[in-house]
């Protein structure tokens, strides 16, 4: 715990709960309706930024894949965010850790000081930007398919499932925003946020946002939710079955931000799918991110993935992901468009 006393926050934001990463840096939960969030998550920003980013792309990608060794040592000692970036021998496959916190919180909630400038500077490109508008998106849906499931059924428990979530960063600003509308569908009822990862950094730093949460000043403080992470390798789906089979009688919603749809073969989607169509509940949703394919992607990502990097996105599409949900037993029903880089989908079964 000492180590986490590192990088606190020395002028926090009213309002907001605080809690510390892993690696000792603190930061507020994520909350999509802070003016602070929405003053630089919006379409003006956007269609601002976008010109530069399609006549740009080329050239910056290749300045960044000559920037010297002294300036990236510098800049990985002296920013929490593009570290995980620039360092190549420490970086996953996927975009994980504390630059997907970083990107989603943006500019004006990561903090203050010098220590955390460039993280500033770089919160406020484009790359982060579509970040944020696909956080905002995949909440909005979870609240708006989850409303009408609580209204009608008042006595049932809630269980979110969320493969390669990280901090369900997601899942948690969906309840904010079910809280907004009308908090009286979360009282009295079980709330289970259920982290399937690899990875370690983003579920521990989720688990700390709830519990920050609960405290008695904090927004969940009256509501009987818990946190649980569970080691998943999305290609074996023993796990994810065991807890389907632990939930049935749940309300579940099912998703996927940034994992199992941007980064997965066909086979291994449809083996998910499969297996949550096979265990859960007839009204049970998936609801998930996938980037466009190479046609209608934007500039700036088709240059990126020229970039010296380990972590290397599919372009899947959203004939893709038609082809796959053709193969077994689910539906389309919804899509969210708007953003340059993602799609945001609601899957529903075949009944």
């Amino acid at each position: 715990m000492a180590d986490e006393l590192l990088y606190p926050i020395k002028k926090k934001i009213p309002g907001l709960s605080y809690a510390f990463t892993l690696n000792g840096i603190e930061l507020p939960v994520l909350d999509i309706t802070h003016p602070d969030f929405v003053a630089c998550t919006n379409d003006r920003i956007l269609h601002k930024l976008l010109p530069y980013v399609q006549k740009n792309a080329e050239k910056n990608a290749e300045k960044f894949n000559k920037i010297p060794s002294f300036w990236k040592r510098y800049l990985i000692n002296h920013s929490f965010g593009m570290a995980e970036l620039l360092d190549i021998e420490k970086q996953n496959m996927f975009a994980s850790g504390i630059t997907t916190i970083m990107m989603k919180l943006g500019p004006r909630l990561i903090g203050k000081g010098r220590k955390r400038f460039w993280d500033r500077q770089m919160n406020k490109g484009f790359g982060p930007l579509v970040i944020r508008m696909r956080a905002r998106d995949i909440s909005k849906c979870q609240a708006e398919i989850l409303i009408p499931l609580l209204k009608n059924y008042p006595e049932k428990d809630l269980c979110f499932i969320n493969i390669a979530g990280g901090s369900a960063s997601d899942n948690i600003n969906a309840l904010f925003l079910i809280e907004n509308e009308n908090p009286t569908l979360l009282i009295k009822r079980k709330i289970e946020i259920n982290v399937l990862d690899i990875d370690t950094f983003g579920p521990a730093f989720g688990n700390r946002c709830l519990t920050a949460l609960k405290t008695p000043n904090g927004r969940f403080n009256e509501l009987d939710i818990t946190f649980k992470h569970i080691h998943y390798d999305w290609n074996e789906v023993d796990n994810l079955i065991e807890l389907l089979s632990e939930r049935k009688g749940w309300l579940q919603l099912y998703s996927s931000e940034g994992g199992l749809f941007e980064y997965c073969s066909d086979e291994v989607i449809i083996r998910n799918l499969n297996a949550i169509y096979s265990y859960s509940e007839d009204d049970a949703v998936v609801i998930g991110t996938l980037m466009h394919d190479i046609k209608e992607i934007d500039a700036g990502m088709t240059a990126s993935l020229k970039i010296i990097t380990n972590i290397k996105p599919r372009l899947l599409g959203i004939n893709g992901l038609r082809s796959i949900t053709e193969k077994n037993k689910w539906n389309i029903e919804s899509i969210i468009e708007g953003n340059p880089r993602y799609l945001i989908f609601s899957l529903r079964k075949k009944i």
